[in-house]
């Protein structure tokens, strides 16, 4: 009789280290996983503006650049490649919004983002939507940098 006396205290003191060690290793999400701030999607565009890149609108009318929008992952910067031309494009829903640079803008960019979190640049596995973009974009005489 004297034993279990003796027992439940331990196995209380027990359990109770168990659970105060399960719930501490219970991390809820870091905010690097939850993805980008807000603040930082507004401090992404401003340094993409300040370096060059363009906007180009999104709308019903824009039923390409709209595919090209949707195309990108959100918070990324896709870089399209074709004969010799590079060329980044930032998607913002948000504002419907596409922000298009050369490489000297996206060097910019970097640059003026240095000590900030960058967007990642990811390689596009097909460039054409972008490039019919770009196509009715030049056509329209709003070329980038006079290109």
């Amino acid at each position: 009789m004297a034993n279990r006396r003796q027992a439940r205290p331990k196995a209380l003191i027990f359990l109770t280290f168990v659970t105060i060690l399960f719930n501490g290793c219970a991390v809820g999400p870091t905010p690097e996983s939850l993805g980008p701030t807000t603040q930082q999607f507004v401090v992404t565009e401003y340094l993409l503006t300040k370096a060059g890149f363009q906007p180009w609108a999104v709308n019903m009318d824009t039923p390409k650049r709209q595919a090209l929008m949707d195309a990108i992952p959100k918070g990324k910067i896709m870089t399209y490649m074709m004969n010799g031309g590079t060329y980044h494009v930032y998607s913002d829903a948000a504002s419907q919004t596409l922000y298009v640079g050369d490489e000297l803008a996206f060097q910019r960019y970097l640059f003026m983002a240095q000590g900030k979190q960058l967007c990642e640049r990811v390689d596009a596995t097909d460039s054409q939507a972008f490039w019919s973009c770009f196509d009715e974009f030049q056509q329209a005489g709003k070329g980038l940098r006079g290109k």
